[in-house]
């Protein structure tokens, strides 16, 4: 899954060299494939899986190829692995060369779905899905119909993290301050209870070695207006991929988003500047080393802050009339290109299988996943690693479904060019240097300059 773009940016520089690994023989030949209906030839074959370089993840990559080369003998698994931030870069260059991955995740790369739909990236997977209905049968629906494009499954989801506000609970101890709520549907923890709260845990601005913010939102702007009802654009970008005529200044909701979260930082200073949290993040992540009472962030939170040395809990993002949070959900894709399709299916069912791959993803990454059969262990598996009750896990995963919408970049278009557009005016909004009104009415004409259709 891809972390988002933050309100204050920090930098996190990450270079490792690409490398291709090839287990298992290969007799390769040219095999039946590439037609509308599922089909695997039994000749010797191979694909090509391309996966983010993560060293975390390699056991668990090699424990895929393995046991699935010794089912299907007549299959090689070729791994690619390429850092996130080449993935796009390398991936345009295949899809232009026709030497496409067979199997990848289009969100997996900084533009997302959207993108390499419209590229005409993905292969549908429809007929697949038909023949092997029993297979994807415990995958979420809703989460699955985020991939159903105009009647096409595009994707298979592996993962469904949605967002959460995680909180230092030794600050809140030290504090006497309560914490918050597990409910989202408990409409007292409000957007103004939440800045009474940071207040509260907010001591000693200024002073390097002693301070603490209240708050940090490391949301995209957007996504940041998405939890009080406003959208940067219209419903039906969200479907058709094509940005259209953005509404960042005629949305009034996301006027008082970001005027409320300037204020955090400017008005009321229970939120770092941009160069205190250049400062913090150079010793680690903000929320880690424990300058930062709360942090709005993606569900990711659950694994990479086990490593806190401090006790920290969970809760929903506040409530607002019309609040909605993103939701980061990665599928499994097949080129549109491949030539061994039946193939790819094959691995892809390897991959999502409850009783497989699909759980060892799960108890390996810590990630969310898609499949409600595998629900009940992540709580318990989450629960025991964190300290919480396995009941308020369920709660609170269970509210940010209810509440979430898949996220911005994964299906609008070009999606890494209009954030960096954004981002080339929020950043004087977040400092003080433009006003709220006057930020977003740029905000709007430059993304109309993109004229993207």
């Amino acid at each position: 899954m891809q972390k988002r773009g933050k309100p204050i940016l920090i930098t996190l520089a990450s270079l490792m060299a690409t490398s291709t690994l090839l287990y298992g023989c290969s007799n390769s030949q040219p095999a039946a494939g590439g037609g509308d209906k599922p089909g695997s030839s039994k000749e010797k074959v191979e694909i090509t899986w391309l996966v983010r370089t993560d060293p975390n993840m390699i056991d668990w990559e090699k424990d895929m190829i393995s046991g699935f080369q010794q089912a299907n003998s007549n299959i090689t698994i070729k791994l690619e692995q390429i850092p996130q931030a080449e993935i796009d870069q390398r991936l345009t260059t295949m899809i232009s060369s026709g030497k496409v991955p067979d199997v990848w995740s289009a969100n997996w790369a900084n533009s997302g779905f959207a993108t390499y739909n419209k590229m005409g990236a993905l292969l549908d997977l429809t007929p697949y899905v038909k023949t092997d209905a029993d297979k994807m049968a415990t995958i979420n629906k809703d989460i699955m119909n985020i991939y159903n494009i105009n009647g096409k499954i595009l994707g298979i989801p592996m993962l469904a993290i949605g967002s959460f506000m995680f909180y230092n609970k030794d600050l809140f101890d030290k504090a006497g301050v309560p914490y918050p709520p597990t409910s989202w549907d408990d409409k007292s923890w409000t957007y103004d209870k939440m800045l009474d709260t940071a207040k509260k845990l907010t001591h000693d601005v200024g002073n390097a070695d002693k301070q603490v913010f209240g708050i940090l939102n490391s949301m995209s702007p957007n996504l940041q207006s998405w939890g009080f009802g406003g959208d940067f654009f219209k419903a039906d970008a969200y479907k058709t991929a094509v940005m259209g005529d953005p509404t960042a200044s005629s949305n009034p909701a996301n006027k008082e988003a970001i005027q409320f979260n300037v204020d955090l930082i400017q008005k009321y200073k229970v939120a770092p500047n941009q160069t205190t949290l250049d400062a913090v993040s150079a010793i680690g992540d903000p929320f880690l080393t424990g300058k930062v009472a709360m942090v709005v962030n993606g569900g990711w939170g659950f694994w990479s802050y086990q490593s806190a040395k401090f006790k920290w809990g969970v809760a929903p993002i506040p409530y607002h009339e019309g609040r909605k949070v993103p939701l980061f959900v990665d599928p499994w894709n097949i080129s549109a290109k491949s030539k061994h399709p039946a193939e790819s299916w094959e691995f892809i069912k390897y991959l999502v299988d409850p009783k497989g791959g699909g759980k060892t993803f799960m108890e390996k990454t810590s990630a969310t996943p898609a499949d409600t059969s595998l629900a009940d262990l992540w709580y318990k598996q989450i629960a025991d690693k964190v300290g919480l009750k396995v009941e308020d896990v369920k709660v609170l995963n269970e509210g940010a479904i209810k509440n979430g919408r898949e996220a911005d970049n994964h299906l609008i278009d070009k999606f890494a060019v209009i954030s960096t557009t954004i981002g080339q005016t929020i950043t004087g909004i977040w400092n003080g240097q433009k006003s709220v009104d006057d930020g977003l009415q740029e905000i709007d004409k430059n993304l109309r300059s993109l004229n993207m259709k």
